[in-house]
Protein backbone atom coordinates (compact mmCIF):
# COMPACT_ATOMS: atom_id res chain seq x y z
CA UNK A 1 0.00 0.00 0.00
CA UNK A 2 0.87 3.36 -0.57
CA UNK A 3 0.67 6.41 0.69
CA UNK A 4 0.35 10.24 -0.85
CA UNK A 5 3.42 12.24 0.75
CA UNK A 6 3.00 15.05 2.58
CA UNK A 7 5.26 18.33 1.75
CA UNK A 8 8.55 19.41 3.72
CA UNK A 9 7.89 22.27 5.20
CA UNK A 10 10.79 23.15 5.88
CA UNK A 11 11.20 23.57 2.08
CA UNK A 12 10.22 26.97 0.87
CA UNK A 13 7.88 26.92 -1.83
CA UNK A 14 6.87 29.67 -4.25
CA UNK A 15 5.74 33.07 -2.64
CA UNK A 16 2.00 32.81 -2.73
CA UNK A 17 0.25 35.84 -1.53
CA UNK A 18 -3.16 35.32 -1.22
CA UNK A 19 -6.48 37.80 -2.78
CA UNK A 20 -8.42 40.18 -1.47
CA UNK A 21 -11.95 40.56 -3.11
CA UNK A 22 -14.51 41.82 -1.38
CA UNK A 23 -16.26 43.93 -3.60
CA UNK A 24 -19.19 42.39 -5.11
CA UNK A 25 -18.38 42.75 -8.53
CA UNK A 26 -16.01 39.51 -8.18
CA UNK A 27 -19.52 37.59 -7.96
CA UNK A 28 -22.27 36.82 -10.32
CA UNK A 29 -24.72 35.50 -8.71
CA UNK A 30 -27.25 34.42 -11.74
CA UNK A 31 -24.31 32.62 -14.03
CA UNK A 32 -21.49 30.26 -13.51
CA UNK A 33 -19.26 29.73 -15.97
CA UNK A 34 -15.55 27.62 -17.01
CA UNK A 35 -12.89 28.81 -14.86
CA UNK A 36 -10.47 29.84 -17.05
CA UNK A 37 -7.92 27.74 -15.59
CA UNK A 38 -9.06 24.08 -14.37
CA UNK A 39 -12.48 24.99 -16.51
CA UNK A 40 -14.78 24.09 -13.22
CA UNK A 41 -18.03 26.16 -12.81
CA UNK A 42 -17.48 29.36 -10.92
CA UNK A 43 -19.63 32.62 -10.06
CA UNK A 44 -16.52 34.47 -9.26
CA UNK A 45 -15.20 37.14 -11.99
CA UNK A 46 -11.48 38.63 -11.72
CA UNK A 47 -11.29 42.16 -12.36
CA UNK A 48 -11.04 41.96 -15.75
CA UNK A 49 -14.10 39.68 -15.67
CA UNK A 50 -12.38 36.46 -16.32
CA UNK A 51 -14.28 33.40 -15.01
CA UNK A 52 -12.02 32.58 -12.17
CA UNK A 53 -11.65 30.56 -8.92
CA UNK A 54 -9.81 32.59 -6.24
CA UNK A 55 -7.42 29.85 -5.03
CA UNK A 56 -6.77 29.40 -9.03
CA UNK A 57 -5.88 32.72 -9.53
CA UNK A 58 -3.63 32.54 -6.29
CA UNK A 59 -2.36 29.68 -7.86
CA UNK A 60 -1.51 31.41 -11.16
CA UNK A 61 -0.18 34.09 -9.52
CA UNK A 62 2.61 31.97 -7.19
CA UNK A 63 3.22 30.20 -10.81
CA UNK A 64 4.00 33.46 -12.42
CA UNK A 65 5.41 35.85 -10.27
CA UNK A 66 6.38 38.35 -13.02
CA UNK A 67 2.95 38.86 -14.65
CA UNK A 68 0.32 40.78 -13.57
CA UNK A 69 -3.36 39.26 -14.28
CA UNK A 70 -5.46 38.52 -10.79
CA UNK A 71 -4.99 41.57 -8.81
CA UNK A 72 -6.42 42.12 -5.10
CA UNK A 73 -8.89 45.12 -4.29
CA UNK A 74 -7.50 48.48 -4.13
CA UNK A 75 -7.35 48.97 -0.29
CA UNK A 76 -10.84 51.22 1.17
CA UNK A 77 -9.97 55.07 2.09
CA UNK A 78 -10.42 54.50 6.00
CA UNK A 79 -12.60 57.28 7.49
CA UNK A 80 -10.25 58.27 10.39
CA UNK A 81 -9.13 55.76 13.13
CA UNK A 82 -10.11 51.91 12.86
CA UNK A 83 -10.27 51.65 16.18
CA UNK A 84 -13.77 50.40 17.21
CA UNK A 85 -12.98 50.39 21.08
Amino acid sequence: MTTARQPDPSVPGPQRRLLVWRDSSHFNQWQDKPCVLCDRPTPLRSHKGEAVHKVCAEDWNAAHPTEVRFVSDAEPKSRGKRDHA
